[in-house]
């Protein structure tokens, strides 16, 4: 079933346009050959549905040992909303504000201290939002028991500390800017979907 959830996924991204070859500077700062513009597919209902749909799948062994879903804005709100309406589960979601520092949204009062949270991310490189999000939410005392993402792009090589489960996992090359050989050869670099977070 994995299996054929990752094609359908793949195919996804494929078909909305959001799977680009190039030479991209991911929100971490590194640079690589591929990236996932999912923005492409956010703005697709369907799209979004069945990927919510196809997480809660993957998370119903977990859903008891889950109290709420939480996502980082901007781009995995909206994957986070719909795991969280396929789970019957209320949903939060974490911002940044002008200083660049990761909160709550004002206005939740689901996260109390022992609340037990499934955090959804759209795609991962390093996997720095998601530990941050961590962080913020630890912070009120809650605990994130299991990470989904719809891309991991580390091959599965991904470090946590906790575990998660990717919908697609996709070994991507990703390099220090010093370091890049697409810059070496003088590609042209593009910044898709800049924010202010480090994935």
């Amino acid at each position: 079933m994995v299996e054929s959830t990752a094609e359908e996924v793949r195919k996804m991204f494929e078909e909305s346009g959001a799977l680009l070859e190039g030479h991209f500077r991911f929100t971490s700062g590194r640079h690589g050959d591929l990236y996932f513009e999912k923005i492409m597919v956010a703005q697709r209902p369907s799209l979004v549905a069945r990927l919510g749909m196809l997480m809660a799948e993957r998370m119903c062994d977990v859903s008891s040992e889950v109290d709420l879903v939480c996502a980082p804005a901007f781009g995995a709100i909206v994957f986070g909303f719909a795991t969280a309406l396929e789970m019957g589960k209320p949903f939060v979601f974490l911002h940044r504000d002008r200083e660049g520092r990761m909160g709550i949204r004002s206005g939740f009062t689901v996260i109390e201290a022992g609340s037990r949270v499934l955090l959804v991310e759209d795609v991962t490189t390093t996997g720095g939002s998601i530990r941050e999000s961590c962080e913020v939410l630890e912070e009120r005392g809650a605990s994130v028991r299991m990470v989904g993402l719809l891309v991991d792009r580390t091959g599965g090589r991904l470090q946590l500390g906790l575990p998660y489960r990717a919908l697609l996992t996709v070994t991507a090359e990703s390099w220090p800017p010093d370091e890049c050989p697409l810059c070496e050869k003088g590609v042209p670099l593009s910044t898709p979907g800049s924010s202010r977070k480090s994935v």
